[in-house]
């Protein structure tokens, strides 16, 4: 039985944001870290796995019942889905444990449950002395963490993350780091951001979207694995009058030279992505030829990429394909 299935979603909001055809399914608790530049398709990809409008084609299932059956059924799966949103919801003139009261009423948790749960979600996220304060007096990083204290109320078998930290200062994300962690061994957490460099290694599945469309979406060492299996290098370049399309050709007709992308240019440098057959003889191959169009190297580094590098090259992939 799977925790969560998506087949098909597609949907289009009124400002234009759009998801085109995703589909998923997530079978075993764990971090999954889904990650897109665009921050806009991100929290439409969270409005539809909560529940709070619906796709105009295609299915959500959660334990195997399907999300839409009925208002019933809606009403049953979204109480055992938490929601941390990117910014702070709450009525400035709430207290910390009014508002996390406001939560539990609202999923039907009974009164000595509810208070037992505010009380452990407030020592999770370090609120503890904060339930009398109002949402106004709160920090912008203790806003965050109420959002992930409001979470855990209900005790939700899902939670769903839009943007992990927000303008949280660089302790509460030492905390919502280990909290993400913590939650993963024992629920699926699902972590929608754009820059997946700061959780990218807590997530045991990664998946990439290129605005409205699903790229990948596997085990994180995998993926890692499989892009991998080239050699990857970023070289910069300061061109001294060589046209610069002729350089980048004669880049890509080098031997053991796979791709090549320009990755932008500042004060007469230029960086180029090179994905490579092999790291062997390439450092002097790729020098003579840049020297022969009377330009310099500044710099040839070679790296495995990361789950961020990933993310830019298999956008750039699909936008060469468009």
């Amino acid at each position: 039985m799977s925790l969560l299935e998506v087949k098909g979603i597609s949907a289009l909001r009124n400002d234009g944001v759009e998801l085109k055809d995703i589909s998923f399914v997530i079978e075993e608790k764990g971090v999954y870290g889904f990650f897109c530049k665009d921050a806009d398709t991100l929290t439409f990809l969270c409005e539809l796995l909560c529940g709070a409008c619906e796709a105009d084609e295609g299915e959500i299932s959660y334990r195997d019942a399907d999300f839409y059956k009925s208002e019933k059924q809606t009403a049953k799966i979204k109480r055992k889905i938490g929601y941390v949103p990117e910014s702070c919801f709450f009525s400035k003139d709430f207290t910390v444990e009014e508002a996390l009261d406001l939560i539990g009423r609202a999923k039907g948790v009974n009164p000595d449950k509810r208070a037992r749960q505010i009380k452990e979600a407030a020592e999770l996220t370090g609120l503890v002395r904060k339930g009398e304060a109002l949402v106004e007096t709160l920090t912008p990083s203790e806003k965050k963490r109420l959002c992930y204290a409001a979470s855990l109320i209900g005790n939700p078998d899902v939670i769903i993350i839009d943007e992990p930290f927000g303008a949280a200062d660089a302790a509460s994300k030492e905390m919502i780091k280990k909290l993400i962690g913590m939650l993963g061994n024992m629920k699926v957490v699902i972590v929608m951001a754009k820059n997946p460099s700061e959780v990218d290694e807590l997530c045991y599945y990664s998946a990439i979207l290129d605005k409205r469309e699903l790229l990948a979406f596997e085990p994180t060492e995998e993926l890692l694995s499989r892009i991998n299996k080239t050699v990857n290098a970023l070289l910069r370049v300061r061109e001294k009058g060589a046209p610069h399309i002729d350089l980048i050709d004669g880049l890509a007709a080098t031997e053991g030279v796979l791709s090549v992308r320009t990755a932008g240019a500042s004060a007469g440098i230029t960086d180029i992505r090179l994905e490579c057959s092999a790291r062997d003889g390439m450092t002097s191959r790729i020098s003579a030829l840049v020297e022969s169009f009377g330009a310099e190297v500044v710099s040839l580094r070679f790296a495995s990429l990361g789950i961020a590098d990933v993310m830019t090259l298999l956008c750039d992939r699909r936008a060469e394909e468009v």
